[in-house]
């Protein structure tokens, strides 16, 4: 899954958004986020990040498309 930034990011002119994926989970693709949620959720400081996530607006991806976002929207970062 990557959030709608990513998403619609890729549909646009400028698709670097950044690309982050939190690192506490053993998937080769796990969730990752934009520059912009990695701002929100930073923000939280530990607090509960289920409104986070909603608001995120999160899409399904395949494997190949998770990788096309990756190379596309920045450069692989760790959240």
């Amino acid at each position: 899954m990557v959030c709608g930034h990513i998403a619609h990011a890729l549909n646009g002119p400028a698709p670097r958004v950044g690309f982050y994926w939190g690192d506490d989970s053993d998937l080769a693709r796990p969730d990752a986020w934009c520059q912009r949620c990695e701002a929100d959720l930073v923000a939280l400081d530990g607090a509960d990040s289920g409104d986070w996530f909603d608001a995120a607006g999160f899409k399904v991806f395949c494997a190949a498309c998770w990788d096309e976002a990756r190379d596309l929207c920045g450069s692989p970062a760790q959240g």
